[in-house]
């Protein structure tokens, strides 16, 4: 029997592992694929490495901040684009990233207006429940409708709250904004800058690596859960395979929309059910293109495109360069079938040649369902408590039900820390 069995080998799960084992405690760490990482995934393609999920760190996020440290790993600050792009309607326009930001400043301010009451202490998002509860009821596209705003500040607000959901706006809740801005300092300038311009030199799995490295336990890759079994004193843990697992406590390190495929016994308890059958809402696409064409580095939005926020990533010697772009539904968008690819550049940056593309459908992608946490109206008022709440000896961990950086790596290791520590105590 291990002391304490670990579900999932994402940035959650892997802290949570080694934070147990660091205490004296005997750990095995299930993983459904055949890789760690979950929902972050360094990899080469087309002769570059991308980050087929996750990617950016930054010195406001704490814990990552100290992994890194620890870890000694560097990091890369990215250029700001020398051209940037947006649309009203159907008209491009297009000047410096200073000038569409003072427009979209504008209403974003308007967005954001009364956060300092509603989250007063970002990390700890419900402490001003009463407050909060006004925007947790909204989605952000209540909250846009909410406000005077111009045809064009509208359709730049829309482009920037587009690639941060990675959902439809009507699905997502306001309060992801909210939170991202809070903990980013209550700066729009900050908030761009925590979501797209510190990467790790080494990649995520170097921090991963790190982390997985700081201790002693057993991993078990392609492992799928099918069902974790409370019975007196002892957790069983059954895979998909049949193999079983027993242990004094179990961490679920498992995103949200995934938790659904796995059986528990006793059965959840209503609001966590409840919970899990709201789902976080994103299920959006993260797409690379390899495209020829002016040696610039651009940055260019959209509201409703299928990747309505496009910049370049490197240039390269040979006129060619590699953009990333984040659209709010991976089923709008085909990396696969360049043609289609070329269409829906040409509609947000033209002049371009797709040589090659390629993106991971994180939606259909069981293990995950969906890419970074962005709640739906209601998650705090109703739901955030009850899924951080342990069930006897099952701990529920994961960047989705962070208080902090939910949606991102720190909010991983928040969470892996939070929980190893419940777990430990139960084992």
């Amino acid at each position: 029997m291990n002391d304490v069995i670990v579900v999932g080998g994402g940035f959650a799960g892997v802290t949570a592992a080694r934070e147990a084992a660091l205490r004296g405690r005997s750990v095995v760490l299930l993983e459904a694929r055949d890789r760690l990482g979950g929902r972050t995934w360094t990899a080469p393609w087309n002769g570059s490495t991308i980050e087929y999920g996750g990617a950016w760190v930054h010195w406001h996020q704490p814990h990552t901040w100290s992994e890194i440290t620890r870890a000694g790993l560097e990091v890369s600050v990215s250029d700001e684009a020398g051209v940037a792009g947006w649309y009203v309607g159907s008209d491009r326009r297009s000047g410096s990233i200073e000038e569409r930001d003072d427009i979209a400043r504008r209403g974003w301010d308007r967005f954001v207006d009364g956060v300092r009451v509603a989250l007063p202490e970002p990390h700890d998002p419900t402490r001003a429940i009463d407050a909060l509860a006004r925007f947790d009821r909204l989605s952000i596209a209540d909250r846009v409708s909410e406000l005077s705003l111009s045809d064009e500040e509208r359709d730049v607000l829309t482009a920037e709250l587009e690639s941060l959901a990675h959902a439809p706006l009507g699905d997502a809740g306001a309060v992801s904004v909210l939170r991202w801005h809070a903990l980013s300092g209550y700066s729009l300038e900050l908030t761009q800058f925590t979501g797209g311009r510190v990467t790790l030199v080494a990649g995520t799995q170097a921090l991963l690596g790190a982390i997985a490295g700081g201790a002693a336990f057993e991993r078990r890759l392609g492992s799928a859960v099918a069902a974790i079994r409370q019975r007196g004193d002892r957790v069983d843990v059954e895979t998909r395979d049949g193999s079983g697992f027993t242990g004094r406590s179990v961490i679920v390190a498992v995103p949200l929309n995934a938790l659904g495929a796995i059986e528990f016994t006793p059965a959840l308890p209503d609001d966590k059910l409840a919970a899990i059958a709201l789902g976080q809402a994103s299920r959006g696409i993260k797409i690379f293109i390899r495209a020829r064409g002016a040696s610039l580095l651009q940055n260019s939005i959209r509201p409703g495109h299928p990747f309505g926020y496009l910049g370049t990533e490197s240039l390269d010697g040979d006129g060619s360069q590699l953009m990333i772009g984040f659209g709010i539904d991976a089923e709008r968008c085909d990396a696969g079938d360049l043609a289609a690819v070329q269409d829906q550049l040409d509609a947000i940056l033209p002049g371009y040649e797709v040589i090659d593309a390629t993106a991971h459908d994180w939606l259909a992608d069981e293990f995950s369902r969906g890419t970074w946490a962005i709640h739906r109206p209601g998650w705090y008022e109703h739901h955030h408590a009850a899924m951080q709440r342990p069930e006897g000896a099952v701990v529920f961990a994961g960047s989705d039900i962070a208080n902090g950086w939910s949606g991102f790596i720190d909010g991983a290791i928040e969470s892996g820390l939070r929980g190893a520590s419940l777990a430990a105590a139960l084992a």
